[in-house]
């Protein structure tokens, strides 16, 4: 019989042995520790504020109980049923879940085997309800992660950085909870172990999983590129035994737009996307993120946003929902690799006419106005017209940026 080759992710590819990441080691629990700084460890401490968006969303010091982040995160997952529902065959059954994801709220969803490098070795949260302590071992033998993604609006992000951005991108953070829980309480139901992972609680990384699942593809950024969505999307994931046929990796053009657009390490405050090529991570041929100055990139704030979306809004695949977009991004997909240079090139040019350089749309909204302040450089000899602070000078992918270009700043 023949069989099939399996497809691989052609935006991240495994040249070496990989080894489980400790959650401890992830930015928010080095963070705590007070391991990238004293400003950051306290601005985490003390970053409550009166916006009641940033409070209910968890991260402005509001009451715990008017948190759903918070209240979700002390929820025990509930018992397998013992008496299992008879199921159709993987396919069927993969069809069935993918539209009760839909249901509770998925805007998309793809399936993968679950890769034990994916899983964290061991947690850097406590759970007192279900017996969680830090540093307790990662035990997750399940077969398949059903990820979902849920997007996000497309003129709120370009609002970046403001609040409005920040109240988008906390939304969210929180839109993943209900369904993911809700999922994973519909397969215990049917009698077969399920666990939740989103933004409460989890012990898997999600962005692989969704890359092997076909939602998208990792982009230089760091982060999943969908098709319609581009990385305006926050993913979660339900791991299971209910058996389930999974979906293969797709390729939508992002290994060769990554490669000659660059818009995201040009715009990047914090020049943590790099412009070069790719390098070897822990057994992974991918772009490299300098995590921790993107993280502390947070500080420039200054209580005026939270959440830094530059890379995201700036993405040439962050469009509307529009036939033009889904034929740009089809135009791509259909031309054989060798000749996608000579679509992709035009494309761009295109991107940075209409769109601009640096994607930024003034909005009011709900009594929040983005409208940034008005700055003057104070370098001498600088000539670069600062209009406001929005307006950053973008960087250099040769790093030869002309002399007023390296002394240009603005004011806080």
């Amino acid at each position: 019989m023949w069989q099939t080759k399996p497809v691989k992710p052609r935006s991240y590819r495994i040249v070496g042995p990989q080894q489980q990441v400790d959650e401890r080691t992830t930015p928010h629990p080095r963070v705590e520790r007070g391991e990238l700084g004293d400003r950051l460890l306290n601005w985490r401490k003390t970053r409550a504020g009166q916006d009641p968006f940033r409070r209910i969303f968890g991260v402005g010091g509001g009451d715990p109980n008017n948190c759903l982040q918070l209240i979700m995160k002390k929820a025990p997952e509930g018992a397998v049923n013992p008496n299992p529902a008879p199921i159709p065959e993987p396919t069927e059954m993969a069809r069935r879940i993918k539209e009760v994801a839909r249901f509770f709220g998925a805007d998309v969803v793809g399936i993968s085997h679950l890769d034990q490098a994916y899983v964290y070795s061991h947690r850097a949260k406590a759970n007192p309800a279900a017996g969680e302590k830090v540093g307790d071992p990662v035990h997750l033998p399940h077969r398949y992660a059903i990820c979902l993604g849920f997007s996000s609006d497309y003129y709120r992000f370009l609002s970046n950085n403001s609040r409005i951005s920040d109240a988008e991108y906390g939304l969210g953070n929180q839109r993943m909870i209900p369904t993911t829980f809700m999922l994973a309480s519909y397969i215990r139901e049917m009698g077969y172990p399920a666990q939740s992972h989103d933004y409460s609680k989890g012990v898997v990384n999600p962005i692989p999983l969704a890359v092997n699942a076909g939602l998208g593809e990792l982009g230089r950024h760091g982060m999943l590129i969908h098709e319609e969505y581009g990385s305006r999307i926050h993913l979660s994931v339900v791991t299971t035994d209910l058996p389930l046929a999974v979906d293969e990796p797709v390729d939508i053009g992002v290994e060769e737009v990554c490669k000659y657009c660059m818009k995201c390490a040009r715009t990047c405050p914090s020049k943590s996307i790099p412009f070069g090529g790719k390098e070897v991570v822990k057994g992974v041929e991918k772009y490299r993120i300098n995590v921790d100055s993107c993280y502390k990139y947070r500080l420039a704030g200054r209580d005026k946003w939270t959440n830094c979306v530059i890379c995201v809004s700036s993405c040439c695949y962050n469009k509307p929902t529009a036939w033009w977009h889904t034929l740009a991004v089809k135009s791509i997909k259909w031309t054989p690799i060798p000749l996608r240079v000579l679509v992709i090139k035009p494309l761009l040019w295109i991107d940075d006419l209409f769109w601009g350089k640096r994607p930024w749309r003034h909005m009011k909204w709900l009594g929040y106005d983005n409208a940034p302040e008005p700055a003057v450089c104070t370098t001498p000899g600088c000539q670069v017209k600062h209009t406001n602070l929005q307006h950053k000078p973008l960087h250099d992918p040769k790093q030869v940026a002309k002399a007023s270009l390296n002394c240009a700043r603005v004011s806080p």
